[in-house]
């Protein structure tokens, strides 16, 4: 059986479940639990992946593979109280290179730049243990678990929002976000596809991972998948596409937003469900929180 004893656990979200003591912060962050291993993709915004794995019982001393789904603060915020807690001497910590560039959202209305890159210094991160392994290629964690890599942009329906910039020397330049990876994680369900943000379109997302991994049955799409500034051609585009591919769950998180949502709810019925802070799913699906 491929992934045995799956479990996913979502430690932060812009939404908290019905837990006691739960917190709520802009970002995300999802703990993989796959028989002895333990990989946590994104940290969240700041201090919720820690506090709400201690009010869920969830010991992040076991974390061995950190993944970052791209280099956006609100993805990145606690890796600092993460790698502080962790008690390993190394992390590795595996992210496209682009994840250090110089990121920034510009303000629709004012104009302004405003830096939404990671907050920290690499070298603060290397000192608490954090291993880098930066590569635009696949990283096949186990023979079943693959951070996506670099993902290529095919459809024509989906593209990088207009907000996002790097700035190299005093120019800002509009991002492409090269960084945006996501997880893949073959079942004997089906693929299950772990999302940071889906800058890139989730539809080339779910693309590329049938395509890496050769398995066409998706059997769950989890997390944020930008859809919160998407038009109302792309999200019903986004629909067929999901209904074309068999996608049989849907868990929305983070960037989808309510429109979104609300269309995918509708589209879906009981195959669709908020993926928020405290969640827990166990395969077959069994959704806590």
């Amino acid at each position: 059986m491929k992934c045995k004893n799956l479990e996913i656990i979502t430690l932060s979200e812009n939404t908290a479940g019905g837990r006691r003591g739960i917190l709520a912060e802009w970002g995300l962050s999802m703990l993989i639990k796959a028989e002895s291993r333990h990989i946590l993709l994104d940290t969240g915004g700041s201090i919720t992946t820690v506090h709400n794995a201690d009010a869920l019982g969830v010991d992040l001393h076991q974390v061995e593979t950190i993944v970052l789904s791209h280099g956006h603060h609100d993805h990145t915020g606690g890796l600092l109280s993460v790698l502080a807690g962790a008690r390993r001497e190394e992390v590795e910590i595996i992210g496209h290179p682009d994840i250090w560039s110089r990121k920034y959202g510009k303000n629709k209305k004012s104009g302004s730049y405003r830096y939404a890159g990671i907050p920290f210094l690499r070298e603060a991160l290397e000192s608490l243990g954090g291993c880098f392994t930066l590569t635009s290629a696949p990283t096949w964690i186990t023979e079943d678990i693959v951070a996506s890599g670099e993902e290529p942009t095919a459809t024509d329906f989906e593209k990088v929002a207009d907000t996002l910039f790097l700035k190299e020397g005093e120019q800002f330049i509009p991002d492409p976000m090269a960084d945006d990876q996501s997880i893949f994680l073959k079942t004997d369900l089906g693929l299950v596809l772990l999302l940071g943000c889906a800058h890139r379109g989730v539809i080339n997302i779910l693309n590329y991972a049938r395509e890496l991994t050769g398995m066409e049955q998706v059997y769950l799409i989890l997390g944020g998948t930008h859809l919160i500034s998407a038009s109302e051609e792309q999200i019903t585009r986004t629909i067929e596409a999901f209904n074309e591919a068999g996608v049989q769950h849907i868990g929305v998180s983070h960037c989808t937003g309510q429109q979104g949502a609300a269309r995918l709810a509708l589209a879906f019925g009981e195959r669709f469900f908020y993926n928020n802070a405290g969640t827990v799913i166990r395969f077959p699906l069994k959704k806590k929180g």
